[in-house]
């Protein structure tokens, strides 16, 4: 079967875990198909969330094989324009806040292909550690030392040894990917110096279940965190939520500072006092989530199937993994979309799981073009509109599935 269910809370070990939303049975989002791969049945696995009314996490019910999730995983940082961008500038901010020099050492768990070490391994040393090869080889190319592991206390240790502590220990979008969240904490104290930081940037439940979209559950995101969970785990471990902020990055992100010692700043008690208001902290909240997304899953599907009615010719913008829960949970097929362009080519060639929509360059879209493009990585739509502004000069639409449906 190769995933199993998870009885208790990963943060607080309750087994008082209330179901919130039923996705259904749903292939792995990053799974793309080869053109032989195709002909096979895809692989599924439970998609179901639940909620820890103990500690406020909201977490998948079923955990797959991390050796099944992370084969010929195809994410890379570099292929986001945007992430770039953001990766790079928290570098800087932050090495900057902490006095990060010559003599320090900063950290990345799960450093993908270097993007955000790289801005600041001239005045520092870095080094990043992740789990793929195939990033890994990316990363050494820019010059970033990067240890092939997934991290947890044994690794801390090992680095620890060799290196010293570390100044600065980033996690960014990886700590909702790991099930073990005690090895991984565990390893974080162990590595960091008594004056370091660990900065890490995790989706907010908030914004999901506000302003953000269900096609950020998937698979891989084991934990959908709020300021009030990450901080009962925090504390687990003997950490201070010294800051936190709000950041504009796959919706709405929170990057928290975890250190030794210190006080919570201003930030931190208003965005507590904010998700309390807004009953972040208990069921009800998630309660009223379920009719959202089934609502969206209407009204695209509507839209959708009046276009074709019509004739009219739709592609996908962005083989995002949000985006193939979108298609896989709504029943989007290559019967509504012709094709979805992305800018990496490991995936131009591939096949979509589950909905097995072709994959192609974004040149497509000016020798097809299409009237309409559904935008599947919606997160990033004002960029991507002010990017593509040739093309909607040319007639071309986008249509913005999250948080309601709409053309533009």
């Amino acid at each position: 079967m190769h995933y199993h269910r998870r009885k208790v809370c990963r943060i607080c070990g309750s087994k008082n875990l209330k179901p919130i939303l039923d996705l259904g049975k749903t292939p792995l989002a990053n799974a793309f198909l080869t053109k032989k791969q195709v002909a096979k049945r895809d692989a599924t696995y439970p998609l179901q969330l639940v909620f820890c009314p103990d500690c406020s996490l909201v977490q998948l019910a079923h955990i797959v094989d991390p050796e099944v999730l992370f084969k010929g995983y195809r994410y890379m940082t570099s292929g986001s324009p945007v992430l770039i961008e953001h990766f790079r500038r928290e570098a800087a901010e932050v090495a900057e806040r902490y006095r990060v020099g010559k003599d320090d050492l900063v950290v990345e768990i799960g450093s993908n292909d270097g993007v955000l070490l790289e801005r600041i391994k001239d005045r520092t040393h870095v080094l990043g550690i992740d789990p793929a090869e195939t990033a890994a080889v990316l990363a050494k190319k820019r010059g970033v030392d990067t240890l092939v592991d997934f991290f947890g206390n044994r690794i801390a240790k090992k680095v620890a040894a060799k290196y010293g502590q570390a100044k600065l220990i980033f996690a960014n979008n990886v700590i909702a990917h790991i099930d073990d969240l005690d090895d991984v904490f565990e390893g974080v104290k162990t590595l960091l110096r008594d004056d370091g930081a660990f900065v890490a940037e995790v989706h907010w439940v908030y914004n999901l279940i506000g302003d953000g979209g269900f096609d950020q559950i998937y698979h891989e995101h084991l934990s959908y965190f709020s300021l009030h969970a990450y901080s009962r785990l925090a504390k687990k471990f003997g950490f201070v939520v010294a800051d936190v902020e709000i950041v504009p990055i796959h919706g709405e992100s929170l990057r928290v500072y975890l250190q030794k010692s210190g006080k919570p700043s201003p930030r931190v008690k208003q965005i507590l006092a904010k998700e309390k208001k807004a009953g972040i902290d208990s069921i009800h909240a998630f309660r009223r989530f379920a009719p959202k997304v089934e609502k969206n899953r209407r009204d695209l599907l509507k839209l959708l199937n009046t276009l074709k009615k019509k004739n009219a010719t739709i592609a996908g913008y962005g083989a995002s993994a949000k985006g193939n829960t979108l298609l896989n949970y709504m029943g989007i097929t290559k019967k509504h979309l012709d094709f979805i362009t992305d800018t990496l080519p490991s995936k131009q060639g591939t096949f979509t799981p589950g909905a097995h929509i072709p994959v192609v360059a974004p040149e497509m879209l000016f020798s097809k073009r299409p009237e309409y493009l559904l935008l599947l990585a919606w997160n990033y739509a004002p960029a991507i509109l002010h990017k593509e502004k040739a093309l909607r000069a040319q007639g071309t639409k986008f249509i913005i599935p999250v948080p309601t449906v709409r053309v533009v």
